[in-house]
């Protein structure tokens, strides 16, 4: 990782002038370094193709892009490369020198992500400055011909991270438990095999930094392995986890829609991730009466989908005031109140009593209801509206009452319908949506549904959609 050339390998030149002796001493010197380098090569693209595994773990494409980098250096620097090629050695400098100054920086990289910034930053510090030093290194080895202190201070910067390295692993408390017991000694023997092919001892005449650094590699696979073995464990385990709480939020929706003879419903509740803090529930009051409430829990994921879940209980809990829709969201402000801790929830009640033909509608801090009345054509706005549900502890709340006759239909719905994106790039917005359900007056709810959900790009939805639609027969 140090020096660019290996002098122990003998050029070959396999002119049939050349002694079979001298051919076969090259070989028996040249090929292990061949076969070392096809094991790091084959283990770096293993390591670029796992790092696309779910974890996206960065220690693998750090791991992988060195290990490349020096199985193609240690390529280029074999004398058999050259005469396979019919080329000269020489012709390969240039990129053996890039090489070399640039395999230490996805070595850092590796320490740092494992590491972390280190003490007061040191590893930190390290990356930085293998980072500023091979700009440098470059042109003043290829330029000014100052090789031999560019090579010098490169292995000393290595040493320096690899002791470095070691000693956190070693002394620092909040270190991977996973990687101490296989990295030490392969950071201790990497080491020492350095330092002594820069001291220029090559035992046997064989130059035994690449067995180091095939030492080293162990150690940083065996590391980037456990870590990303617990990370896919963890990650299994918390989509277990979402499974369950997916199945427990849809066992809180309604399961089928109340019946009547005069009133067609239709539903549907599309989360942006496996939960979602939407909500919609009924109660039917009556053989002619129903309340509905659609929600909007504020935030995503798990910690919206529990509140959600309370809200099932808190609309249960409202039974006896359930056709006065102002009193249910006052009694929900009264029940959450100081339990949700910086979450808020927007909510739309509207109770429809068939046999009076009227609907009374209350809000929470919600988009309005849309009401379509076949009589005169056209649509009106619900927009009976207090604030939001858990941070205002005194809110109050009122009704709104409008005609509701054969041939009406009522639209509740949460703001990632109308916050979606159109086929046009732009927000599908509460205009398009007034004039989608008046253009639409003659489906039937199921239809309009599939065909509000057709009008909206669901492709990078980003919030859950929920609405319920009443059709007066």
């Amino acid at each position: 990782m140090f020096s660019h050339t290996y002098d122990s390998l003998t050029c070959v030149n396999l002119e049939p002038s050349v002694p079979l002796g001298i051919v076969q001493h090259a070989l028996r010197t040249n090929l292990p370094f061949i076969a070392i380098a096809s094991v790091v090569f084959v283990a770096g693209i293993a390591s670029l193709v796992l790092a696309r595994l779910r974890s996206r773990d960065r220690l693998l494409l750090w791991l992988g892009t060195l290990a490349l980098l020096y199985a193609v250096r240690l390529y280029l620097q074999n004398d058999l490369l050259p005469t396979a090629l019919g080329v000269t050695a020489q012709q390969f400098s240039s990129s053996i020198l890039c090489l070399t100054y640039i395999i230490t920086i996805p070595y850092a990289l590796f320490a740092r992500e494992l590491l972390g910034s280190g003490w007061k930053r040191s590893i930190s510090a390290w990356v930085w400055v293998q980072v500023a030093f091979a700009p440098l290194a470059l042109p003043l080895a290829m330029f000014a011909h100052q090789l031999r202190w560019t090579d010098l201070v490169n292995g000393i910067l290595v040493v320096s991270g690899t002791l470095l390295t070691l000693l956190h692993l070693v002394l620092q408390r909040n270190r991977p438990a996973f990687a101490a017991p296989g990295l030490t000694w392969p950071l201790i023997v990497f080491g020492a095999l350095v330092l002594i092919t820069n001291f220029g001892f090559k035992p046997g005449g064989i130059d035994v930094e690449p067995l180091g650094f095939l030492t080293l590699l162990g150690g940083l696979a065996y590391a980037a392995s456990r870590r990303v073995v617990a990370r896919e464990r963890k990650l299994t385990e918390v989509e277990q986890e979402l499974a369950i709480a997916r199945q427990i939020q849809n066992s809180i929706l309604p399961r089928s829609l109340p019946e009547f003879i005069t009133l067609r419903l239709a539903t549907r509740y599309q989360p942006m991730t496996a939960v979602a803090g939407d909500f919609y529930d009924f109660l039917k009051t009556g053989e002619d009466s129903l309340t509905i409430l659609v929600a909007d829990v504020s935030g995503h994921g798990v910690p919206a989908a529990l509140v959600a879940s309370m809200l099932k209980i808190c609309f249960a809990a409202q039974r006896d005031k359930a056709r006065d829709p102002a009193q249910i969201l006052a009694g929900f402000n009264a029940m959450l109140r100081g339990v949700l801790v910086g979450q808020y929830v927007t909510a739309a009640c509207a109770a429809i009593d068939l046999s009076a033909q009227t609907v009374t509608y209350a809000g929470a801090g919600h988009p309005p209801a849309l009401l379509l009345r076949k009589k005169d054509g056209n649509v009106m706005d619900l927009a009976e509206n207090g604030l939001f549900i858990g941070p205002f502890p005194h809110a109050t709340y009122k009704n709104i009452s409008a005609p509701f006759e054969a041939g009406d239909k009522l639209l509740l719905y949460t703001d990632g319908v109308i916050e979606a994106t159109a086929p046009d790039g732009e927000q599908f917005g509460r205009e398009r949506l007034t004039e989608l359900l008046l253009n639409s007056r003659d489906l039937e709810p199921a239809a309009f549904v599939d065909h509000l959900f057709a009008r909206i790009s669901t492709t990078l939805q980003e919030d859950d959609l929920t609405v319920v639609l009443a059709d007066v027969q």
